[in-house]
């Protein structure tokens, strides 16, 4: 089911999702409610439509989800978002099922561990294992890296990181909405977030000070818009006009035109964060280029 536009944006600013943002407080308390109120489990919509599979690593739970029939050889690993703070959402889970079945992929999907509760060092260590693993059971041809928002940047972290790691790099890099830089101190940002009906500053700044602990939130192992581009998979990045992320986003496309590394970049209109995996129209299209890079190009 797809909503109308109108509709939709209505819904946002009814259920007050920017309200989390918007000050350290709203942060905490939402972050408090959905400790109570958010399950990390696969809705039952979801399990009728693929072969659900789950795995411990390093103490924490790992879905795979693979098409009832038919599975072809991409491996798709998948990292959501929630600004490092809130779990896995129906929405990611919906996209995930998605793409199984339109592609044939089998989707790898970490429950890793979140802020305030823990910084980014065990997430790292949990998804990095998984990642291994994958590598060592699968042509890296194969191997798809995606992620949304927060998972978003922490896609191209650890992207960046595979060669200190000896590891391969995946054949694509999918990012929607990415989090580039835990600071979000691009001043080309403010005009963007007056426009902007889901995310802002203080909230953000906040969760990423959580995920860093101790350590500087800019340095480039945390927010990958400082980090190296070359040598990495291919690069392809889904943002919105109404996105206060868009100014990391065009930023990283300028940074990687100077290392000589090509970003393929979909900037919609008017869309707002995390817009494909969003029940609207809008989104349909985005999800079929998604789908079109997961399988073998």
């Amino acid at each position: 089911m797809t909503l109308p536009w109108p509709l939709f944006l209505a819904l946002l600013k009814l259920l007050g999702r920017r309200r989390r943002f918007e000050s350290v407080e709203g942060l905490r308390a939402a972050v408090a409610h959905d400790r109570k109120a958010a399950s990390a489990e696969p809705p039952a919509s979801v399990r009728k439509r693929c072969a659900i599979g789950k795995r411990q690593v390093d103490g924490h739970d790992c879905y795979t989800l693979a098409p009832l029939s038919g599975a072809g050889a991409v491996q798709l690993l998948y990292l959501h978002g929630g600004a490092h703070v809130a779990e896995i959402s129906p929405f990611h889970w919906r996209l995930m099922a998605e793409l199984v079945e339109t592609t044939g992929c089998t989707a790898h999907v970490p429950i890793f561990p979140l802020a305030p509760e823990h910084t980014y060092l065990r997430a790292y260590a949990m998804v990095n294992e998984v990642y291994r693993a994958l590598a060592a059971a699968h042509d890296a041809r194969q191997l798809v890296l995606m992620g949304d928002s927060a998972g978003g940047g922490l896609a191209l972290a650890l992207a960046q990181s595979f060669a200190e790691l000896g590891l391969p790099q995946p054949r694509d890099i999918v990012l929607i909405s990415p989090w580039l830089d835990l600071t979000v101190s691009n001043p080309a940002i403010p005009p963007l977030e007056a426009d902007d009906p889901w995310l802002a500053r203080p909230g953000l700044a906040q969760a990423g000070r959580w995920w860093a602990g101790d350590e500087d939130p800019a340095l480039p192992h945390l927010s990958p818009l400082h980090g190296a581009l070359q040598g990495l998979g291919r690069l392809t990045v889904f943002i919105g006009t109404r996105d206060l992320l868009l100014a990391d986003c065009r930023a990283l496309r300028d940074r990687a035109a100077a290392q000589s590394v090509h970003v393929e970049m979909h900037e919609a209109t008017g869309m707002v964060h995390v817009w494909p995996l969003l029940p609207v129209k809008q989104a349909l299209a985005a999800r079929a280029v998604i789908a079109g890079i997961v399988q073998v190009r």
